[in-house]
């Protein structure tokens, strides 16, 4: 009997692993776009600047 029950908590414990896992990768994929346009308008601040001193 416990080794039935070891089973179905080892079975459960992957399940909430994967969904978790599911989760993060879809969040990185949702903010990555945004993440990338961020840095763009970052990098395009720091160099306008610069080249006005001139």
């Amino acid at each position: 009997m416990p080794f039935r029950k070891r089973r179905k908590t080892s079975r459960m414990t992957r399940i909430v692993l994967l969904v978790s896992f599911i989760i993060l990768a879809a969040r990185l994929i949702y903010v990555l776009p945004g993440a990338i346009e961020h840095h763009k308008q970052k990098k395009q601040e720091t160099v306008l600047p610069a080249s006005s001193d001139k």
